[in-house]
């Protein structure tokens, strides 16, 4: 029995002796094909690895399917990753995987190598990255049944939906003796004309998650709205019209436009406001006007935002996650969830706290059916 423990005892020993002579590339390719750690551990592991060797075992991880261990490497060795997957052998590798919905890491992987990878790599990328937003928006958005109000009317042939309550009170009335084509009450869906500014909050910069939230929430947006008047705005230090609200839908270039845009800069919640009161301004006539801010609320240049606020007919707020939390002295909430807070009450609309980005896209789509 002691024999057995000594010799395992020095097994155990040796085993570490053995261990500690294995290269770092080597220990990276170990843990590539065991696949049991996340991309930070690779992130990690790949920071004493060379820049040809980093090429290596991006190839190898691609073979593997060991997407953790590729998003790992870009964030160690972005540079290195992109000379190796420039190469034209591996576009098939990024179209399976959007065939078989396998590709929510091709947004990011766009947005760390978008700024020096080749045009054609680049463009490869973007393109996949547009087709997963407009998939996946039109899954939430469910493309025209919103917003859409009833009314009744005088019945005609082929007219498909009635009011059977109504239909049936009148054949009460006028005595149960027969079914008049004036008693039928027939039903006629009309689309409300609404006018919807949408602020979108660009600062700071989150790794492509606040680009990559605004261009699926515009193009939520877009094709649930596809009959009314939208406008888009962009801010940071300062605010962009990316869509006036007399102009017509082009949900692809929309989209295009916000991967290439930098999500950078400060916050000056003030200057989208402005920008999104003024394209509301433009439509007369319609009584249904409302804005959408999303932001963190943390701003840190311009005006406070709550003048603005209060001249809005309507704004709602959708507060993001922040950066960093940075807590009230007397209550548990942050600073921006506060300033969101007040926000929306200057504006008499809802506040909406979302805890994670996912969330966005369909908050937005319960908040528009409300408008």
């Amino acid at each position: 029995m002691e024999n057995s423990n000594i010799l395992g005892s020095n097994e155990t020993r040796s085993e570490k002796l053995r261990f500690s002579d294995i290269s770092a590339t080597d220990l990276l390719k170990y843990e590539i094909l065991r696949k049991k750690i996340n991309k930070k551990k690779y992130s990690k592991l790949a920071k004493d690895v060379g820049f040809k060797d980093i090429k290596t075992m991006t190839g190898l991880s691609v073979r593997e399917g060991n997407i953790e261990a590729l998003m790992g490497l870009a964030q160690s060795n972005i540079y290195a990753v992109t000379a190796e997957l420039q190469q034209s052998e591996y576009n098939q590798f990024f179209s399976q995987k959007f065939k078989n919905g396998q590709d929510s890491f091709i947004p990011f992987l766009y947005f760390m190598i978008r700024a020096h990878a080749p045009r054609s790599f680049k463009i490869m990328l973007q393109k996949l990255t547009r087709s997963i937003i407009l998939r996946n928006s039109l899954n939430i958005s469910g493309r025209g049944s919103h917003g859409k109000a009833r009314h009744h009317v005088n019945y005609y042939p082929g007219i498909q939906e009635f009011d059977l309550n109504q239909t049936l009170f009148n054949y009460l009335q006028n005595g149960k003796n027969y079914l008049r084509y004036n008693d039928i009450v027939g039903i006629k869906r009309k689309q409300r004309k609404r006018s919807i500014v949408l602020i979108l909050d660009t600062s700071g910069s989150m790794f492509g998650k606040l680009l990559l939230n605004a261009a699926l929430t515009t193009s939520v947006l877009t094709y649930a709205l596809s009959k009314d008047f939208t406008s888009i705005i962009l801010f940071n230090s300062k605010a962009l019209v990316l869509k006036e609200i007399k102009t017509q839908n082009n949900v692809t270039r929309l989209i295009d436009q916000i991967l290439e845009t930098e999500a950078v800069g400060f916050t000056n919640i003030a200057a989208g406001l402005k920008k999104g009161l003024q394209e509301l301004e433009k439509i007369e006539n319609i009584k249904k006007k409302a804005g959408i801010l999303i932001t963190d609320g943390d701003y840190n240049r311009g005006k406070n935002p709550i003048l603005i606020a209060n001249k809005f007919p309507k704004l709602h707020v959708i507060n993001i996650p922040p950066e960093s939390r940075k807590k009230d002295f007397n209550q548990n909430r942050t600073r921006g969830q506060l300033i969101c807070q007040q926000i929306a009450r200057a504006g008499r609309g809802y506040y909406i706290n979302v805890k994670n980005f996912s969330e966005i896209p369909r908050t937005l789509m319960k908040l528009i059916s409300k408008i």
